[in-house]
């Protein structure tokens, strides 16, 4: 246990070094051989004749999750009055993931998914005719486009282009932003390059100034450690079905305790869960009393069957294997990955430094159409996106995936298909 807690102290001191490049030797494997026990978890990955490198879209169920659904299934059939063992669950799972996130619980409350998260806060805000908000021009649309609706009602949303830049801080938005700016809009991690912004040195700059910062963590969560008490953004919204992998129709929202007071007092979404004075009789009372917590943006209908699946694979992730060795290994086949590649002669988008990487998501320069049916035949689970193929990595694969994904490019370039 010893040797794992000192690897990860040694990853985290490496990423701390702005300068130091993403397959610098500090990087190199040291944990493969335990790590690679735990591919039996995940069938799919383990499954010859195919190699699974989309985590970013939706890893494949691991078999903790899948003994959590089983449960919840012989309960529902077998048990007269399961769902308050049910709800019991899901808060144990909303207490782990406030303890993951260094926040407390009553600052989380479950939604739906990351879109309706981002636009829980985003019709939150108080803004004035001619306000704006500021985001990255290739900002996920979910985020985007919650800002997007609200510019009938007069805001103003300033997009900046990155024009080559390979990560966002302080200093990017400082030309866009004015008195009347009221929100950045950003994800910690870009979903179609893996760049990772420095989400505190944004918020530390703009937030004293009374600038909102709401932050799409969906493919952050799960793979690295996050502090969001350091990070001290106004609001923070997430699905759980990326990196917690938990089935689909599950999200969270953070909102900083101190930001909650300065939104509207009634949420965009007002149910029975949102409010602090709900009657016994179940009568609706009209003198209404919002919970004073985030809370007040809770439904009480919760997906419970996706909560239990959640609080199963924080188990594992935080637990069993902790986050912070989680991303050492992550980064340790990033490193592999991005050796194979120079040696193909195949590019990878994005900043040199670990510091601007997340640790499981690398983008490929292989626009050919080509590359997409030589991928879909060979059996090479990726994505597919505008600046190139994203490969990315879960728990469960290992440095064979990578050299099974490397001669499958080989290949390609020797059917003509070029790497760029």
């Amino acid at each position: 246990m010893g040797s794992v807690l000192t690897e990860a102290i040694t990853v985290v001191d490496s990423i701390r070094d702005e300068n130091l490049s993403f397959t610098d030797k500090s990087f190199a494997f040291g944990d493969e051989v335990s790590m690679s026990k735990l591919r039996s978890l995940a069938p799919i990955a383990a499954t010859p004749g195919q190699t699974y490198l989309n985590a970013a879209f939706q890893p494949p169920m691991n078999l903790r999750v899948r003994k959590a659904l089983d449960t919840f299934l012989e309960e529902a059939i077998t048990l007269p009055h399961p769902k308050p063992i049910w709800q019991q669950r899901a808060a144990e799972a909303q207490d782990k993931l406030a303890r993951y996130l260094n926040v407390p619980t009553s600052s989380l409350t479950f939604t739906r998914d990351t879109t309706e998260g981002l636009n829980l806060f985003q019709r939150s805000i108080e803004f004035q005719p001619g306000s704006n908000v500021v985001i990255l021009e290739d900002e996920h649309p979910n985020h985007a486009y919650g800002w997007l609706g609200l510019v009938n009602q007069g805001l103003e949303v300033k997009r900046i282009g990155m024009n080559g830049a390979t990560f966002a801080n302080a200093n990017t938005f400082a030309p866009f932003v004015d008195k009347k700016t009221v929100a950045i809009g950003i994800s910690s991690v870009m979903f179609h390059t893996g760049q990772m912004n420095d989400i505190k040195d944004i918020s530390a700059t703009y937030k004293p100034r009374g600038i909102h910062i709401l932050v799409d963590i969906t493919q952050h969560i799960g793979v690295a450690p996050i502090d969001l008490t350091s990070w001290n953004v106004s609001a923070v919204a997430f699905a759980c079905h990326k990196g917690l992998a938990s089935p689909n129709g599950l999200g969270g929202l953070y909102i900083n305790p101190v930001v909650l007071k300065s939104l509207k007092p009634a949420p965009p979404i007002v149910g029975a869960g949102a409010i602090a004075n709900l009657p016994a009789s179940l009568v609706a009372d009209p003198n209404v009393k919002y919970h004073e917590t985030t809370k007040r943006y809770e439904h009480l209908n919760t997906s419970l069957l996706a909560a239990a699946a959640l609080k199963a694979s924080l188990t594992l992730i935080t637990e069993e294997i902790g986050v912070e060795r989680l991303e050492r290994y992550l980064r340790s086949l990033g490193r592999e990955l991005a050796l194979r590649c120079q040696r193909l002669g195949v590019k990878v988008v994005g900043s040199e430094l670990a510091s601007r990487r997340a640790p499981h998501v690398y983008v490929l320069v292989l626009l050919h159409p080509g590359w997409q049916k030589h991928f879909q035949d060979e059996k090479v689970y990726v994505s597919h996106y505008r600046c190139g193929v994203r490969v990315s990595f879960g728990f469960y694969n290992i440095v064979e995936d990578i050299d099974a994904f490397a001669r499958s490019i080989q290949r390609g370039i020797e059917n003509g298909i070029p790497p760029e």
